[in-house]
């Protein structure tokens, strides 16, 4: 009885729309400049040949990472034994009609607030700076300065899992506190979002103050994942992190920022076992001073052994 085919010829089997490559180094595409290798990369060149991926991913028996702009994960030091899905240029664009804009999923959410304050369009414009995809900001409902993407989205479109398209209106997505439960099922491969007729030169004038004041308070200086923990109710972790003693603590590559407090900061060739490490240290501080128990923001990606737990 024949076997089943190597995960590669099933993944090729997808045609020329794809390209298919070994062992990338995950630290290569990552904000954190951390991670090992993945043992299969997927890099699709258009929507339709997503489904196709997922279906023989699911074939292939291995485990799927979907990677964007890889500023909300940290990838272990041992890297990714499966599927490294990764839509970011790749699939990335945008068209106007109006005051709608549909984008795909790959394209930099930075990239898109600027082309939609240049024609004079609002409704995005105090999320710039935020690093990432459109894609990953669906996701995590992002969101800065009271705005978040959830609130202009009208619909989102990708694959299921088992490579079933989908279409989801955004009033049928429960948009909540950096996440959206929705679309945790599948992978997202473009979005229509619906903006709001303004003046090009405030709206511009407003990216400049939000980029200004990002750079100010947050240490953009050294490699991070953005935001590590969510915001607790009632409260923010960078002033529990403060006023736990931790700003500028320090494990191995890895520091609490002197700057913000709710970063870890990559300022000496950190690994992801020494970013781990620190998390756990701050979780349990914050937790043993004040009885919080801070939730993580950024993702955890592969295997982090036993031996990378703070033991204190």
């Amino acid at each position: 009885m024949k076997g089943k085919p190597p995960p590669i010829e099933t993944l090729s089997a997808c045609g020329t729309d794809v390209t298919i490559a070994t062992d990338h180094v995950i630290g290569d595409f990552v904000s954190y400049g951390i991670g090992g290798p993945g043992r299969l990369w997927a890099i699709p060149k258009t929507e339709a040949v997503v489904g196709c991926l997922l279906q023989a991913i699911r074939l292939s028996g291995l485990p799927l990472f979907i990677l964007g702009g890889g500023t909300n994960v940290l990838v272990s030091d041992r890297g990714w034994s499966g599927v490294v899905l990764h839509i970011a240029d790749n699939l990335s664009g945008w068209r106007f009609a109006g005051s709608q804009v549909t984008v795909r999923a790959g394209t930099l959410l930075m990239e898109l607030v600027q082309a939609s304050v240049d024609r004079g369009l609002a409704g995005i414009e105090s999320m710039a700076g935020i690093p990432g995809t459109v894609g990953g900001a669906l996701r995590m409902n992002a969101g800065a300065f009271g705005q978040e993407i959830g609130a202009v989205t009208v619909s989102v479109s990708g694959y299921r899992f088992n490579g079933d398209p989908f279409t989801a209106a955004g009033a049928d997505i429960q948009f909540g506190y950096r996440c959206a439960p929705e679309l945790e099922g599948g992978v997202i491969t473009s979005a229509t979002l619906l903006l709001e007729p303004g003046r090009a030169q405030p709206l511009q004038h407003r990216v400049a103050e939000v980029l200004s004041r990002r750079a100010a308070r947050q240490p953009l200086e050294y490699p991070s994942c953005g935001s590590v923990f969510k915001r607790p109710p009632g409260d923010y972790a960078g002033r529990l992190i403060e006023a736990a003693g931790l700003k500028g603590y320090r494990i191995g590559g890895a520091e609490v920022s002197s700057k913000h407090a709710g970063f870890i900061v990559n300022t000496n060739k950190a690994t992801a076992c020494d970013v781990y490490r620190l998390i756990g240290r701050v979780q349990a501080t914050v937790k043993e001073r004040f009885g919080v128990q801070l939730e993580t923001e950024v993702k955890l990606i592969g295997d982090f052994p036993a031996d990378c737990s703070d033991a204190g």
